[in-house]
């Protein structure tokens, strides 16, 4: 839309009809300043003004777009490529809006990216790899809350003894510097995947003992973390029910083990009849195996 040609021809057709600024701008409920920016070519009239104006001019609107009037020959082409100029115009404006979305998530996932990464990660999150990163964290967690056990503790000469992963969850074995057994149990960041952070286990449980963790996840699922140290060299596996399913496991070496479940969809999370097995799978006639001098 050439703005001069088509405020030239507003003052024409204007004129051809003996009419003022003032009585144009009256039809159309504007002020005559108005008029003259269109005439001048410093402005131009809004889109729902094009319709009004160019039937009070005895023009249409590809007319008055064009700046000129157009034969009959003329007019449907003229349309044809305003429509398609408008067409083009929306198009870019939609592009334009959904580039800026797409900049705006980009955006928002950057930041919160990195305020993740500054609030969890740095100091707060290891890889499994990360041996020394997970006792850390374990020394952080567990005697943050020593004051919940009657034991007194040597966490700085924590050592993690074993690790067992299991989707979501990481568990580590530790032992501290007075051979007092500890669970340490991680779970993975959320926003970076081969991160864990320590949020929950237990202490003071002795040689002899059998162990379990056992809690419900958001989702639902079963979590139970089974652990033993200090075992007659005799037991092989062991078995439990849940729901009246047994569940039997054969992993116990040189009397310790480490076992992390997840049972989806389980109606119960603890675990009834737990018995110890040698190595064909038979109970061995060991009572109250989570009590401590079982041989």
């Amino acid at each position: 839309m050439d703005a001069k040609a088509t405020g030239g021809l507003i003052a024409r057709r204007r004129k051809e009809q003996n009419w003022s600024q003032g009585d144009l701008a009256e039809r159309l409920h504007v002020t005559d300043k108005a008029v003259s920016k269109w005439e001048t070519g410093r402005g131009l009239p809004s889109v729902d003004l094009l319709e009004p104006l160019a039937e009070a001019l005895g023009l249409t609107v590809s007319e008055l777009l064009s700046g000129r009037e157009l034969t009959p020959e003329e007019l449907p082409k003229a349309a044809g490529e305003q429509i398609m100029e408008s067409m083009r115009k929306n198009r870019r404006r939609i592009w334009q809006g959904v580039l800026a979305a797409l900049m705006a998530v980009a955006l928002a996932a950057g930041v919160y990216v990195g305020y993740h990464y500054a609030t969890s990660v740095l100091g707060r999150s290891v890889t499994e790899a990360d041996r020394e990163g997970l006792r850390r964290q374990a020394i952080t967690y567990l005697s943050s809350r020593q004051e919940q056990s009657h034991s007194e503790f040597v966490y700085n000469e924590l050592t993690v003894v074993d690790l067992e992963q299991k989707g979501d969850y990481l568990a580590a074995l530790c032992v501290d510097g007075n051979g007092h057994w500890e669970i340490c149990i991680y779970e993975r960041d959320s926003v970076f995947p081969d991160r864990w952070r320590a949020y929950g286990g237990t202490f003071g449980t002795e040689a002899g003992q059998i162990f379990d963790i056992d809690f419900r996840d958001q989702q639902g699922n079963a979590i139970i973390i089974m652990a033993g140290w200090g075992l007659p060299r005799d037991i092989e596996g062991y078995s439990f029910k849940i729901d009246d399913v047994t569940y039997t496991y054969s992993k116990v070496f040189a009397g310790m083990f480490l076992d992390l479940f997840i049972l989806p969809d389980s109606g119960d999370v603890a675990f009834t009849g737990l018995k110890l097995l040698d190595e064909n799978g038979n109970p061995l006639p060991y009572e109250n195996p989570r009590e401590p001098g079982l041989t």
